[in-house]
């Protein structure tokens, strides 16, 4: 893979200073063209001190995605998904 390919990644161990860690992730074109057929990129952050582990992949639309996800969920066991398409998980300003 390619410098351009890759995704820029940086993890803030206190967050917020909650101690919640932050992680925030830069996707170049490159990057995110590479993705575009259903590659993934994987981040172990265990090695960072993080404890996630992270898988990034394309899709055409929400319903492909969410097909994939439902796939790989069903097929490692999983009986449902907890859908929570609506929740809001955006980071909300300190204080």
């Amino acid at each position: 893979m390619n410098i351009e390919e890759k995704i820029v990644f940086a993890v803030a161990p206190e967050g917020q200073g909650d101690g919640v860690p932050v992680i925030m992730m830069g996707i170049p074109a490159g990057a995110w063209n590479y993705m575009q057929d259903g590659k993934t990129h994987t981040f172990d952050l265990t090695k960072a001190g993080v404890r996630a582990k992270l898988v990034l992949f394309g899709a055409q639309n929400h319903a492909d995605a969410r097909a994939a996800l439902e796939a790989a969920a069903f097929a490692s066991g999983a009986d449902a998904l907890d859908d929570q398409t609506r929740t809001d998980f955006s980071i909300q300003p300190k204080g």
